[in-house]
């Protein structure tokens, strides 16, 4: 189960740089046709915040497997270890059942919005950047109980 998570902690990665790269150059690319070609893209702002989005749950779901997250370890740091032990567990399923809910709100999201897309790209759907509220789910899910089963 390990190397399953860690294969989609790599790949999440993966793809957030290559979100945060495509980023960069739509949004270069408005200010670009805005400022120096006078003949604005009306789709560069949505997309890039969409891209955003999607950079911001994938991060967030990495940050789990990495236990990047701030943390105050004030407290934990002086439980006894057995306590600390069953600290750490109850966090993990606590970050676990966030998951659950990104998950299951995150799919109900994503069906709202079946009828809709992009204000400036019609033939898109917002399906796409709500997809990623559950597949951000899905992977916390994945990492809170494959660290809460390994340690």
């Amino acid at each position: 189960m390990r190397r399953i998570a860690a294969a989609l902690d790599t790949l999440a990665l993966g793809i957030a740089s290559l979100l945060l790269v495509l980023m960069f150059v739509v949004a270069g690319l408005g200010v670009i046709f805005r400022y120096v070609l006078a003949h604005s893209l009306p789709w560069s702002d949505e997309v890039a915040a969409y891209l955003l989005i999607w950079l911001i749950f994938l991060g967030a779901a990495a940050e789990v497997w990495s236990d990047g997250h701030p943390a105050m370890h004030i407290f934990e740091d002086r439980l006894p270890p057995r306590v600390r032990g069953w600290a750490r567990a109850i966090a993990l399923l606590a970050i676990a059942s966030w998951g659950g809910i990104l998950l299951f709100a995150g799919i109900k999201a994503v069906v709202l919005e079946a009828p809709e897309s992009m204000s400036s790209v019609p033939g898109i759907s917002l399906q796409l950047p709500y997809a990623a509220i559950p597949v951000s789910g899905a992977l916390i899910i994945v990492f809170a109980l494959t660290k809460l089963r390994s340690r």
